[in-house]
């Protein structure tokens, strides 16, 4: 750790032996919470307490590292295992494209890569056919794997006819990538095989469910904007239950060059989050889904509660100094807003999990951030409230949606 983590609030301010030390200092010099509270006549809007709390009552997962349940991504995490590895040639020759400072090049050979043969695939246990199942993007097939296994995990039953809701979070377009390389590939599958916005549907449809099916792509926001509108859903009655899942597999260079020529990719292809040495984010795949339902309906009906969702927030960061530049004045106000929302002191807080991606701007947003929320006036940082992503995101990586 060493140099600084710049930006509008923290600029020149060295960084410690800690990332959890530096953020106790920066909350001290920065003032105390009244002082950093953001514009309250537009926090106050929207802040209405959730109606009721919302249970996980089932996940399931496909991770770097070989990671397929709970129980392997814990051992996995306490073992401190390692998904990093080289561009497999199952997806692209890595070879060709690599070179750590040309233009139009990759300028990493490795990544984080699911261990699973995205080829294997049962469509008898689905009811579909061999020749549409070959033609499907991966990622509905997959997708559909998981959210199985994550329902299953959740006890759920005779879903098929039920109001249950489908939201995907995914990030890019590499299979209709694939399929439009090739000029003599039109089969009536491509419309409904290939494109992301397909990929809420299918689950959908396979499993014969009634409520809202949504893709979201909102870049690396997907997911957990996918878990927000399915919260929403549930508030308002749309849904009973839902599933929200998150995907990507990884089949084409062309995204990986786009990010390579803009510096985004670091060239270990390894997160070195809140780390003076950090020089970009890594790519990973995962393939992940839970299943959430009011916590007085799971409790009523004996699921098996993983965790609870107290309140969810969504925001836009507005006019910063580049369309993928983030805000942390706008993130210090979502923060607040779904701590209020929740009803929830701050000071209360064990453990908050940053995005991490491990670049110069994105680090100082979240820094800044999380020291004037959790600094003088909520808790120290690194005694009571541990910041996990240094730790997650070095063995995991950054899975994008």
């Amino acid at each position: 750790m060493g140099e600084f983590i710049n930006g509008a609030v923290t600029h020149g301010v060295p960084l410690n032996e800690t990332s959890a030390d530096t953020l106790v200092n920066l909350a001290t010099r920065f003032g105390t919470d009244e002082e950093t509270h953001p514009r309250q006549d537009d926090t106050d809007t929207e802040d209405t307490p959730v109606p009721v709390p919302i249970a996980i009552v089932g996940m399931a997962m496909r991770l770097p590292g070989g990671v397929s349940c709970e129980k392997e991504f814990w051992d996995f995490l306490i073992n401190k295992r390692d998904g990093l590895c080289k561009v497999p040639e199952s997806r692209y020759n890595i070879d060709v494209f690599y070179e750590d400072s040309r233009p139009g090049a990759i300028r990493t050979q490795n990544g984080y890569f699911l261990k699973d043969d995205i080829r294997r695939f049962d469509p008898e246990f689905f009811g579909i056919s061999k020749i549409e199942a070959a033609k499907l993007d991966p990622q509905q097939r997959m997708l559909l794997e998981v959210t199985w296994e994550c329902m299953e995990n959740g006890g759920q039953t005779g879903w098929r006819g039920k109001n249950i809701g489908c939201y995907v979070g995914v990030f890019g377009e590499d299979w209709l990538d694939v399929k439009i390389r090739d000029p003599q590939d039109h089969d009536r599958y491509r419309v409904v095989g290939a494109g992301p916005y397909a990929l809420s549907n299918r689950v959908s449809y396979e499993y014969d469910l009634g409520g809202p099916s949504v893709t979201i792509q909102t870049a690396c926001s997907s997911s957990l904007v996918g878990l927000h509108e399915a919260c929403q859903a549930l508030y308002s009655g749309e849904c009973s239950s839902a599933l929200v899942a998150g995907t990507n597999l990884i089949f084409t260079p062309t995204m990986s060059t786009s990010m390579s020529d803009n510096m985004v990719i670091s060239k270990s292809g390894v997160c070195r989050t809140f780390d003076a040495a950090a020089d970009g984010y890594g790519r990973g795949e995962a393939v992940n889904a839970i299943f959430i339902k009011p916590l007085d309906k799971a409790l009523r009906d004996g699921d098996p509660v993983r965790a609870v969702i107290r309140s969810s927030a969504v925001n836009c960061d507005g006019k910063t100094p580049s369309i993928s530049t983030p805000g942390s004045a706008a993130q210090e106000r979502l923060i607040r807003r779904a701590y209020k929302k929740a009803g929830l002191e701050v000071s209360s807080t064990a453990l908050f999990e940053c995005h991490g991606t491990g670049t110069t701007v994105g680090d100082l947003a979240e820094t800044s951030v999380v020291a004037k929320i959790f600094g003088d006036k909520g808790i120290h940082i690194g005694a009571v409230c541990a910041v996990i992503s240094v730790y997650l995101i070095k063995f995991i990586v950054h899975t994008e949606p």
